[in-house]
């Protein structure tokens, strides 16, 4: 069978988040290849499980569970990051050898594209590719600070780990996973595995188009990625057509009630999920959020993504 192989890892507090991902991926898909989930399971419960494969099973998908409960990987969280975030480190070993190519997907995203695109999308001969970090390249003191701890020289890409294209037969060849995880567990790495995989592919990834992974330092358009012309214009051609939005960071979507400028993506795709009928929101650490202040900071990425989408359409930009 033909088939485009995505992964997810999940504990079962993102079971939910999992369903929602997969159904944007599966209600968007018009490529004849069928697509198979592999589900990293870090305890998610039978009833969650069960939830899970109805969603997929019903948009005609494919989902195997993985468990992972009995695997460790001690290394650094904080915040928001969970243990679930270091099991992407796991995919080559857990998955069969028979597997030698996937798309990893982090559960706080929802997709509105055809992942097909992306599974098409040419690595040019490189074990990894993903989205670059706006959050991370627009700020001097995260380069600096990269610099410091990685070694990635100034004005280096740096990329987002939320999704990849990953090259297993590369990855095994090279033992990629392990080389990350002796780096994650030897640092306590602000940006956890995420620098680690920086690290150990740097000069090493292609390059994905920033549509494929819009995280908030693009979809609210602060005034460093303003300030930089070719991330500026990067951002609002995202804009016009993001293919992933990604809540990376401490804002959640599922935490505040629904908002057409913040999370109605998530809702409406939530509504088509086996959790459909879910208490919501479900707020976790809400110390200093504020969905006004996400409204705010949105409608003003909508005003300058308009202003700026004319100006370049005009060829003033």
């Amino acid at each position: 069978m033909d088939e485009i192989t995505i992964v997810l890892a999940s504990d079962d507090n993102y079971a939910q988040h999992t369903a929602v991902a997969a159904v944007s991926m599966l209600l968007n898909h018009k490529d004849s290849r069928t697509l198979h989930f592999y589900v990293l399971d870090d305890g998610i419960s039978a009833l969650k499980e069960s939830d899970i494969a109805a969603t997929v099973t019903a948009r005609k998908g494919i989902v195997t569970f993985l468990p992972v409960k009995q695997l460790e990987v001690k290394a650094y969280t904080s915040g928001h990051v969970r243990r679930a975030a270091y099991l992407r480190l796991l995919i080559p070993q857990l998955l069969p050898e028979s597997v030698t190519k996937v798309l990893y997907f982090d559960t706080d995203l929802v997709v509105l594209d055809d992942v097909s695109a992306l599974w098409d999308y040419p690595l040019e001969g490189n074990p990894v590719g993903a989205v670059r970090d706006f959050g991370i390249m627009a700020s001097a003191r995260m380069r600096r600070q990269k610099k410091e701890t990685l070694g990635l020289a100034e004005g280096s890409p740096y990329f987002n780990s939320g999704v990849m294209v990953m090259d297993l037969a590369a990855w095994r060849k090279e033992e990629a996973s392990a080389r990350v995880i002796a780096a994650v567990t030897s640092h306590d790495y602000r940006h956890h595995d995420q620098d680690g995989l920086n690290q150990v592919f740097m000069g090493r990834w292609a390059s994905l188009p920033l549509r494929w992974n819009v995280i908030p330092p693009v979809f609210s358009l602060p005034a460093k990625v303003l300030r930089d012309s070719r991330m500026r214009l990067e951002a609002v051609t995202a804009l016009k057509a993001p293919a992933v939005i990604h809540w990376a960071g401490r804002y959640k979507p599922w935490e505040f009630k629904r908002s057409r400028s913040f999370n109605d993506s998530y809702y409406r795709y939530l509504a088509e999920t086996a959790f459909a009928g879910a208490p919501m929101p479900q707020p976790g650490d809400m110390k200093g959020k504020s969905l006004l202040r996400q409204e705010v900071r949105l409608g003003l990425a909508r005003f300058w993504s308009r202003l700026l989408g004319s100006r370049a359409e005009s060829g003033k930009e």
